[in-house]
């Protein structure tokens, strides 16, 4: 290729000349900016509580910013309530000492890239620094994706961070969006141009020494958190050059160690473990007192006794059987769950797929999400998502990159609008309202839109799903995904609101044949059923009425959290389309007709 023609390819794939490129580029830098104002003038006062493990990494990064240094004490309790006005509820220490160090349990890279914005802004700060974080990543990505994608790489890229759950988590400190961008980065500097892009690339296309080191040390920081991460290693190695695959191994496997090396060097030397999720570890709320301001810090053992230890390391805490009904479950639910599915909320990771040409490099990047996600279902079955602290499943997040480098043809920018749209159907409550608390008033998640509602499966195998409180209710566990109906006087009766649909989701030890719903006197006389059979139907001469729901088949049967021994899953919506605008009491029998079913008004 002459020195002229590799200019006008170098400019055809680093500057698009198409206006659709040029609309692109500016199209995500615009939406970049407005996330940075919304972190800049978000009022975290105004929600509620604190998400997830939040208290944890905003008092280890003040700790840094402030004290330089990782131990927890008394101060640093006390510089958390001054800031967020508030305890530090879900607050995670650790440590291998009996108490005589603590520490706190979680890895320290994200609070210390947070500690300088903390410095200047303890609540905001965070927020900022997510926000300039994902914009860099972006910004990052598009460029060297425009080798593969076109001048469409920036439309896309805006796609990806705003067609998916990604941006939200900017309002959150929150590790998982900052693992995601390291992620991102990584992959960008190892990514190598397509055979024969363009000769000024020549000098590119085996990369550097230092840019597999910095590449190493990039995708590492994910699998400090989680080890499960390092799986991005497998397509890193592919991509090394044959002529250099010794230097260029040493120096990816350098970077790994480097990275490594210095959070489990960190966490030790502050009093914890090798890894923040091992040693004795404990999660510290207003019900269990904090160490060194409600009881004494040298009481440590005791109070983990008392409560438990949450080491993922702890002695049987890795003995997982393999259940295949569990894990076909999952899968369903990893898929198009109706609170974590990926494909609801990660929808635009088919773009990469899509532009999939079967290369090694691509099979190896979803080989490695593919392990990686075998290992979270092992380690994880009953909480693959992240725990409530999440928006969709948080674990997969640092995954997602993985399909934006998947790409090695190019799309065309008119599908992103597209795109969009499809992704819009089930995230048009998250574009409305990302800065709002993520939990609504009913307990269930904000971003669950009305279809994701009405027609994706509700993730039964999993424990931490928002959806109303489940209870014992004469034998059987009962949940309540939807909000037209809850429990009451501690789960003895049930209720549901007149005219308005309620949700419950059954599980029995024994598959069930019929149950009996019996209300009281001022329930009308039908009813509707979603889930199973209406059959018989008694008007009682004291008042209330019965009827029986007839099943074919349970809804699902596989393990819960409590047990593994095989659970019968039941899911009924029901509605009492002629009743008044009160809540109906009822209760529900597996033992047939009987005066004692008939709840009190």
């Amino acid at each position: 290729m002459s020195e002229v023609a590799a200019s006008v390819h170098l400019r055809r794939d680093l500057g698009p000349a198409k206006p659709s490129g040029r609309l692109g580029r500016w199209l995500l830098r615009l939406l970049l900016l407005a996330l940075i104002a919304g972190a800049l003038t978000i009022d975290r006062s105004s929600w509620p509580a604190l998400v997830g493990d939040e208290a944890t990494y905003a008092m280890q990064a003040a700790s840094l910013a402030f004290d330089f240094d990782l131990r927890y004490e008394a101060v640093d309790y006390e510089r958390f309530v001054a800031d967020w006005g508030r305890k530090p509820e879900g607050l995670i220490l650790q440590s291998r000492d009996g108490g005589a160090r603590i520490t706190f349990g979680k890895p320290f890279l994200y609070a210390l890239y947070l500690a300088p914005f903390v410095r200047l802004a303890p609540v905001q700060g965070p927020l900022v620094a997510n926000a300039l974080l994902l914009a860099l990543t972006a910004l990052v990505s598009a460029r060297v994706l425009r080798r593969r994608l076109g001048p469409s790489a920036d439309a896309w890229v805006a796609v990806f961070c705003f067609a998916s759950v990604t941006f939200a988590y900017t309002f959150w400190v929150h590790a998982d969006l900052f693992l995601m961008c390291t992620t991102a980065l990584g992959l960008a500097v190892l990514d190598r141009p397509r055979r024969g892009a363009q000769e000024l690339y020549r000098g590119e296309d085996e990369l550097s020494t230092g840019r597999w080191l910095l590449g190493g040390a990039l995708l590492a920081v994910a699998a400090a958190f989680r080890p499960f991460y390092l799986a991005f290693l497998l397509p890193a190695l592919v991509a090394l050059p044959r002529r250099r695959r010794g230097v260029g191994a040493l120096a990816l496997l350098a970077g790994v160690v480097l990275t490594l090396g210095l959070s489990s060097g960190g966490q030790w030397l502050a009093g914890g473990s090798w890894t923040g999720y091992g040693g004795e570890r404990q999660g510290f709320y207003d019900r269990t007192g904090y160490p060194g301001v409600d009881f004494p810090a040298d009481q440590w053992s005791q109070s983990v006794e008392r409560w438990g230890n949450t080491s993922w390391l702890h002695e049987g805490a890795l003995e997982r059987p393999v259940d295949a009904s569990l894990t076909a479950w999952n899968s369903l639910y990893f898929l198009v769950g109706r609170n974590v599915g990926v494909l609801p909320y990660f929808l635009p990771l088919l773009v990469g797929l899509f532009a999939f040409r079967g290369g090694v490099r691509g099979w190896s990047l979803l080989l490695a999400v593919g392990l990686a996600v075998a290992v979270l279902f092992w380690l994880r079955p009953f909480n693959f998502f992240g725990g409530g602290g999440t928006l969709a499943n948080r674990y997969f997040l640092p995954l997602y990159p993985a399909f934006w480098f998947l790409a090695e043809r190019p799309v065309r920018a008119a599908w992103a609008p597209l795109m969009a749209v499809l992704a819009g159907l089930f995230l048009f409550p998250l574009w409305l309202g990302a800065r709002d608390y993520p939990i609504g008033d009913d307990g269930r998640y904000g971003h669950v839109a009305p279809l994701a509602q009405r027609f994706l499966p509700y993730e039964t195998s999993q424990s931490h799903i928002p959806g109303g409180r489940d209870v014992n209710h004469r034998g059987l566990w009962i949940k309540f995904p939807q909000s037209g109906a809850r429990p009451r006087d501690g789960g003895a009766r049930l209720e549901l609101d007149g005219a308005r649909q309620g949700e419950l989701l059954i599980g029995s030890p024994q598959p069930l044949e019929s149950l009996v719903l019996s209300f009281g006197r001022q329930a009308p006389s039908v009813l509707e059923v979603e889930g199973g059979e209406l059959g018989d139907r008694l008007l009682r001469g004291t008042g209330g009425v019965a009827f029986t729901v007839l099943f074919d088949r349970p809804r699902a049967v596989h393990p819960m959290w409590w047990t593994w021994e095989d659970v019968y899953l039941y899911r009924l919506r029901l509605r009492l389309p002629e009743a008044p605008p009160l809540a109906m009491p009822f209760t529900i029998s597996t033992a047939g007709w009987s005066t004692e079913n008939t709840p009190h008004e």
